[in-house]
């Protein structure tokens, strides 16, 4: 199977030909299949940031290349509005970026730059509101008197209404309490199984990384560090704490219950699994008293 998305070897050089040079992304190499959720964790500084924008031609390589179905996304710099409609790319805080009078309108600006229009149009908006649990009645309200996480969840839609074959986000969870959290990741959830899109999450939250990626890639000082399932990064917590980060807190505690000898056979990485794999030593007549 070809990869919807290949990096090869790319690199992201600032302030080339300067004493300040220096790279942000370094020969960096994975590919991303259609319809998998990946992870990017790292610290700031790592070059995360910089890898995504690259991944829809947002910036240009100092070298190296990005494949969009087999194809270099630079090879016609014509047509990269149209990779830019397939791969859509959510900002961290992406509702500082609302400016249309009513919401209805905020959703149609993709689309309408598209080409779509009429009842064409409409469906679109109307269908991703739909999905996404937009109610109506926000249509007609200006996106600046809704709240905070409100104003993230059209900011979102916007993107998603242009139907995105990938759709990367930096931090979408950032600053949201444990409700907007929720949401949020319902939405990117839905709109994955709904399109069996690509999803490219940035995240410093190792919980949401567990509960939502296959795979995680791990970036530290421009490098590319692993990429692999989440079970083997995060069942490697020595290379993770060689570089500053951190497994799930869960993963933590059933860990430290292991090396204390208590009955821990296997690795644990969400809530789900904790309770889980709680309820099968039960059953089994085991516990930790």
């Amino acid at each position: 199977m070809q990869p919807i998305l290949e990096v090869k070897n790319l690199t992201h050089t600032y302030d080339e030909s300067t004493p300040f040079s220096f790279d942000a992304v370094n020969d960096v190499s994975f590919s991303v299949f259609q319809g998998e959720i990946i992870g990017i964790i790292g610290h700031t500084g790592s070059g995360k940031s910089t890898l995504v924008q690259h991944l829809n031609g947002l910036i240009k390589p100092s070298s190296g290349k990005i494949l969009y179905n087999g194809t270099d996304i630079w090879e016609k710099p014509k047509e990269i509005k149209k990779i830019r409609s397939e791969i859509g790319l959510v900002f961290q805080y992406p509702e500082y970026q609302l400016f249309e009078e009513t919401v209805y309108k905020d959703i149609a600006f993709g689309p309408k730059n598209m080409g779509l229009d009429g009842e064409e149009l409409d469906k679109r908006i109307r269908d991703i509101c739909s999905l996404l649990e937009i109610n109506n009645e926000y249509l007609d309200k200006s996106p600046f008197d809704l709240s905070g996480g409100e104003k993230r969840r059209i900011a979102i839609a916007g993107v998603m209404a242009m139907n995105p074959k990938v759709i990367i986000f930096d931090e979408p969870i950032a600053g949201l309490d444990p409700i907007g959290r929720k949401s949020v990741i319902k939405m990117i959830e839905d709109y994955r199984k709904r399109y069996n899109a690509t999803v490219i999450i940035i995240s410093h939250n190792m919980e949401d990384m567990a509960q939502l990626a296959d795979k995680l890639l791990v970036m530290n000082k421009g490098k590319l560090i692993k990429f692999d399932t989440v079970a083997n990064v995060f069942g490697d917590d020595q290379t993770l704490k060689s570089i500053g980060l951190n497994v799930p807190i869960v993963t933590k505690v059933f860990s430290n219950l292991k090396e204390k000898g208590f009955p821990v056979s296997k690795k644990i990485f969400t809530i789900e699994d904790a309770v889980s794999y709680l309820l099968e030593l039960k059953e089994r007549g085991e516990h930790f008293a």
